[in-house]
């Protein structure tokens, strides 16, 4: 791999570890308002529909980066941080995509 790109990797590494926690927070709002809304049995806001889409499409679009990376021929240790922070992110995406469920998206 070639220093640009690995350089280019890491700054974006960085930004990404720097944005998971707030989705992670948002992922957990979203479970805490799916859970509200089944048990009152009510239908869910637009708005919370709409961020519930725009998480699970920066969690897809993470993801298949995330894979390209991978399929880089990267330094081990990077490569080892790529799976990491992949497996970070497709674990909350699998609880949005559980909280959405029950949006009926």
């Amino acid at each position: 791999m070639e220093n640009n790109q690995t350089d280019d990797i890491h700054k974006q590494m960085e930004k990404l570890r720097t944005a998971m926690p707030i989705w992670g927070v948002e992922a957990n709002d979203l479970i805490e308002l799916a859970g509200n809304a089944e048990r009152a049995a009510t239908p869910v806001d637009e708005r919370v529909l709409q961020r519930a889409r725009g998480l699970l499409e920066t969690f897809t679009g993470w993801h298949n980066t995330l894979l390209f990376w991978e399929e880089q021929d990267a330094a081990p240790a990077m490569s080892a941080d790529i799976r990491v922070i992949r497996g970070s992110l497709d674990a909350m995406r699998n609880e949005v995509d559980i909280a959405t469920a029950k949006f009926r998206l």
